[in-house]
């Protein structure tokens, strides 16, 4: 089946976008500058293709996504010089391992080391990072200057913090485009849009790239990392087992791989308390759901935009936010209900282990005579129960493979930047 008809190339950038700014949007704003200064300065060149820039605008919005790790409420200019390497290489592993830009990901490791230190490492595209060096810094330089570039400060730093050459093609890409003027009267956000519209994504490059957001998310802590991970994987089984049509099929993933975005809008030590939480933290952990609908809505298929949004609505009508009955509800937004269950009975949460198996399978019983959730789903799962905890097993492994491989390569790539200082 063409994915064409569920999510658009342009509606990944645009659920990416909407999600990182609702982290902290200075970052995706100044990830946004860059990609369109490096996209002019590239376009200058007159030697890549349209889908080319495309890509390294892509790379220049995402050339930050380390810092969303990063817990801090500084200024997203206090954040990035920090400590430069931190984030560098964060964003360096998740586009390396959990993007399709993983050849290009070295631009993003390299992107802070001084020009001078360029002849220290191996980069095969040390001239691209060059630039997107130059891109980042002229818009975090005109922050501080309030929209001035003053090139003395340049020309002081010209083959020493700088390419001579990076720093002559922003110039000469200025002088032909008017960059400067563009970004003050805020014109450059639709040329953006227009650039980054030119690459057109497969399948799998979709459903990396969302995965890719979601492991940014989630990679706070150990034990949220594979929650959206487990009710997609969940959703995927119980979907196979009552033999859904295709396009049912693939508006259930992508609605169950996006049904928790929202919760970048509650507090870290909401999502990460040590205890269950009180009434309050409770009401403010209940507002994800409608966050994600408002991140969602006007981006994706409304189908998706309903699977995503009503995983908490319950068939008597005593779920949220909405309070929806049994016939207002569709059979996938059923099966992310349970799968969702399903993934937080099974899942490690700080104050409790994984529930066993039976005592899972008694409670979705429960729910399910009780007329909560779908009994039709429920013994469905429950028929399959063994085969669907075998794949997810499967799946989970390769999930925490990659979480502890990027931790352990983190310390050791750090290690090793310490000489660059």
């Amino acid at each position: 089946m063409n994915l064409a008809n569920v999510i658009a190339s342009k509606d990944v950038y645009n659920i990416i976008r909407q999600t990182l700014s609702m982290v902290n949007p200075d970052i995706m704003i100044h990830g946004e500058i860059t990609g369109y200064i490096l996209a002019k300065m590239l376009e200058c060149e007159s030697i890549y293709t349209r889908q080319d820039i495309a890509d390294y605008a892509m790379l220049g919005v995402l050339h930050d996504i380390g810092l969303y790790k990063n817990e801090k409420h500084d200024s997203m200019f206090v954040l990035e010089n920090y400590d430069v390497w931190a984030h560098s290489i964060y964003g360096y592993l998740f586009l390396k391992y959990l993007s399709p830009m993983e050849e290009k990901a070295d631009i993003i490791l390299y992107h802070h080391l001084d020009y001078r230190l360029y002849n220290n490492v191996q980069n095969k595209y040390l001239k691209i990072t060059s630039y997107l060096n130059i891109a980042d810094k002229m818009d975090t330089f005109m922050h501080m200057q309030k929209g001035d570039v003053d090139p003395n400060y340049f020309k002081e730093y010209r083959d020493l913090t700088f390419s001579g050459q990076a720093l002559d093609l922003f110039y000469r890409a200025e002088n032909k485009f008017k960059i400067i003027a563009k970004l003050r009267d805020g014109s450059y956000r639709l040329e953006l849009m227009n650039i980054l519209a030119a690459r057109i994504f497969s399948e799998d490059q979709k459903k990396r790239f969302l995965q890719m957001l979601i492991y940014t998310i989630d990679f706070r802590s150990v034990h949220t990392v594979d929650h959206t991970m487990a009710t997609t994987a969940f959703a995927r089984e119980i979907a196979n087992c009552m033999r859904l049509p295709s396009i049912d099929q693939q508006h259930l993933y992508y609605g169950a791989l996006l049904h928790d975005v929202g919760k970048l809008a509650v507090p870290i030590e909401i999502l990460e308390s040590p205890r269950r939480l009180n009434d309050e933290e409770m009401r403010i952990m209940k507002t994800h759901v409608e966050i994600t609908e408002d991140i969602l809505t006007g981006v994706v298929n409304d189908a998706i935009v309903k699977i995503a949004s009503r995983h908490h609505e319950k068939l008597d009508g005593t779920g949220y936010p909405r309070g929806l009955r049994g016939e207002e509800l569709t059979l996938t937004q059923r099966i992310i209900a349970v799968a969702d269950i399903i993934s937080a009975l099974h899942g490690k949460r700080s104050y409790k282990d994984s529930m066993p198996a039976e005592e899972i399978k008694q409670i979705l019983r429960e729910d399910a005579n009780n007329g909560k959730i779908c009994k039709k789903v429920v013994d469905c799962t429950l028929r399959n129960y063994n085969t669907i905890m075998l794949n997810f097993d499967k799946e989970q492994r390769e999930t925490m493979k990659i979480y502890f491989m990027i931790k352990d390569q983190y310390d050791t790539i750090y290690e090793q930047f310490k000489e660059f200082g």
